[in-house]
């Protein structure tokens, strides 16, 4: 049985961080979207969606888990896989990555993120749904075209963006990416196979 079947996984403390959005509006600076994030290098490297962080004129902040926050910086963006790794000073303990390539339909997973930009670290429960999938992604006015996604009916929700697709052991296996507006239960996940080599490649 696993640690998660157990109920004592420690996984999810640390693995959805928020990343409000602000841009300056004259003499104020407004809030002006929110995504998720979670840590995949040891010195402060956080993987999210690059439509999350694709803003070059606006400011990144990472409310961690403790409460504290900190102004994060972009190091990389990379629009055909749709992933962004933001860096914030200090040392952490990064996320373990699975093997995205053995997922089954049916396999039961978990999505972590900040439901609606503002309840952090919610947890949804579902299964895969589909493999493979090739969609397009529609945030504003740019529409962006995945192949060979993951599908689940875990609730990925306004705000999850960014956040990871977990295994029954504790280990990232998808980055939460899209849902299907006015359905139920279709989201979808980019394996984190097709990206696993860039994000070590970026973060050592």
């Amino acid at each position: 049985m696993s640690e998660f079947q157990r109920g004592r996984c420690p996984f999810f403390k640390d693995s959805g961080i928020r990343i409000p959005q602000y841009q300056q509006k004259g003499f104020e600076t407004q809030k002006v979207g929110a995504g998720t994030g979670f840590i995949v290098g040891r010195f402060g490297y956080i993987l999210t969606n690059r439509h999350v962080a694709r803003d070059t004129q606006a400011h990144y902040t990472i409310l961690l888990s403790n409460g504290s926050q900190q102004e994060a910086q972009v190091v990389y963006r990379d629009e055909k896989n749709d992933i962004a790794l933001l860096k914030i000073s200090g040392e952490y303990k990064p996320v373990e990555f699975g093997d995205s390539d053995s997922l089954k339909l049916g396999q039961s997973v978990f999505a972590v993120g900040n439901a609606l930009g503002e309840y952090s670290n919610s947890v949804s429960v579902g299964v895969i749904s589909g493999l493979n999938r090739n969609i397009e992604a529609s945030n504003g006015n740019q529409v962006e075209r995945l192949e060979n996604v993951i599908q689940t009916d875990a609730a990925i929700n306004s705000g999850n963006s960014g956040g990871p697709l977990v295994d029954l052991n504790g280990k990232v296996v998808g980055i939460n990416v899209a849902t299907v507006i006015g359905s139920q239960s279709i989201g979808f996940s980019i394996p984190v196979n097709a990206v696993k080599n860039i994000i070590q490649a970026k973060t050592q």
